[in-house]
């Protein structure tokens, strides 16, 4: 049994945590968003983070996981700045000149930018159980967001989009590099220094361009801001990267296509909003294409 577990359903359960997470999550914050901005709101979450990783660690008697092993701290910092930063700030940043759902269809491609980033940079081969997962999983997506309603052109509609890709890109870079080399340091070693560098930035680029905002701390604001340091930023990125030692990039990413179909159920239920008459039929498509990608992984770097 225990082998059992160290193969492919442990990887579907890490990225499972992922998906009541992070999908979850675009609810949360669409109501904290009430009372900042939204460059504001992300310092804070990272910044948390980072506290109460570095807090847990030192009471535990770990403190040296605060530091990475030597000779992994600058490129574990640009893979935090890629995978955290760059995604998150200008996926809200696109969404200045776009809707969220197409905000939502560019970033979650990002299993096709990692299958062909592969290519080059790990070398992996791109089987046809992975070209018919990412095919399937896309479909489901499509589905989910109406994409034959959408107008492309005109607008700031292309600005936008560019900086979603742009993001999107990000995202996809950081996950194939961090399979690029095997670590040394623990998962919290690198969960930490790359929510450190992430914290650092991302408050920078709050300072600029948002000082002039406004923020209320209401009693849903701050459950909001504490629960994010804690479950989709501490315990979210701590499951993503031990998922992508396990698995490639691309496979990963098509079972958080998923996210955004429990986003979108989770905002019918606190929000009230319309639910999508397609969203079974995108869940079984995305479901589908994740597991053919995920049932014949390899078990990953390390």
């Amino acid at each position: 049994m225990s082998s059992f577990w160290r193969g492919w359903p442990l990887t579907v359960a890490l990225l499972s945590v992922l998906v009541f997470a992070w999908g979850g999550n675009y609810t949360w914050v669409k109501v904290a968003l009430e009372d900042s901005g939204p460059l504001t709101f992300n310092a804070l979450r990272y910044s948390g983070a980072v506290m109460v990783i570095g807090i847990g660690l030192c009471l535990a008697g770990r403190g040296r996981d605060l530091i990475p092993v030597r000779g992994e701290a600058g490129f574990m910092a640009i893979i935090g700045l890629l995978q955290v930063t760059v995604m998150t700030g200008l996926t809200t940043v696109a969404m200045l000149w776009i809707e969220a759902s197409r905000t939502v269809l560019i970033a979650y491609s990002m299993p096709i930018w990692a299958m062909i980033i592969s290519l080059p940079v790990l070398r992996e081969g791109i089987s046809w159980r992975m070209v018919i997962g990412a095919t399937l999983g896309l479909s489901g997506l499509c589905l989910l967001t109406d994409i034959v309603s959408m107008e492309w052109t005109g607008g700031g509609t292309l600005i936008g989009s560019a900086i979603a890709l742009t993001a999107t890109l990000g995202w996809a870079l950081g996950s194939v590099l961090y399979r690029l080399r095997q670590w040394r340091s623990n998962f919290w070693q690198q969960v930490f220094w790359q929510l450190c560098s992430a914290a650092l930035s991302m408050t920078i680029i709050a300072l600029v361009l948002e000082s002039d905002e406004p923020i209320t701390f209401s009693p849903e604001y701050v459950t909001i801001v504490v629960y994010n340091w804690l479950v989709p930023t501490s315990l979210g990125f701590w499951c993503w990267a031990r998922a992508l030692t396990r698995t490639s990039a691309t496979a990963a990413g098509q079972f958080l296509l998923l996210s955004p179909v429990f986003g979108v159920f989770l905002s019918h239920l606190v929000l009230d909003e319309p639910l999508h008459p397609a969203l079974l039929s995108s869940a079984l498509l995305i479901l589908a294409g994740a597991f053919l990608s995920l049932r014949r992984q390899p078990a990953g770097r390390n």
